[in-house]
């Protein structure tokens, strides 16, 4: 982020996760999906029936957390054309996230428990941990932004994320 204590940028100019280095990771992409797998099989098999359900998955993600070197909460942004998936369908369960989406271009439609939800420009939806939810593009293009967080702890990078890394207290284990 540089000296200031702040930056600014437009969130469609934000790279993607795989494209801002991590120190320390030097595993090709495959041991990299190794790696998620043996970590959070819940977040490879929802992939897995993102794939079946949409023949190509053209989402274009944002690394908004990543990019800023945020640490206190997630944030990211993902894009997709008409018809693409947004969000794949998941709950939070196994890491007792809350998240926050917002619709910044075109329009996206949720499912949350089986019950549909439009949203333009502007529009926020709120999800707790056990809620699946899953979201789609309706219009080219979709831009939309979430943030998340566990309730009353610190935030730590996803266990599917590249950015991941073992909590010392697990290391010391």
């Amino acid at each position: 982020m540089g000296e200031k204590g702040w930056a600014a940028a437009r969130l469609e100019d934000v790279p993607s996760s795989a494209e801002i280095p991590v120190p320390g990771l030097d595993l090709t992409s495959e041991e990299e999906l190794e790696a998620i797998r043996r970590r959070a099989p819940q977040a490879v098999a929802a992939w897995k029936k993102a794939r079946e359900k949409y023949c190509e998955i053209t989402r274009r993600t944002h690394a908004v957390r990543r990019y800023f070197g945020i640490r206190s909460f997630g944030a990211n942004a993902w894009e997709a054309s008409a018809g693409g998936m947004l969000v794949p369908e998941h709950d939070e369960v196994a890491y007792s996230q809350e998240e926050l989406y917002l619709v910044v271009k075109g329009r996206a439609r949720f499912v949350c428990d089986g019950e549909e939800v439009e949203l333009g420009p502007g529009g926020l939806l709120f999800a707790k941990p056990e809620v699946v939810r899953e979201a789609v593009a309706l219009e080219t293009p979709t831009l939309l932004f979430v943030v998340g967080g566990v309730p009353g702890s610190p935030y730590e990078p996803p266990v599917w994320s590249r950015d991941w890394r073992p909590s010392p207290e697990a290391s010391a284990g």
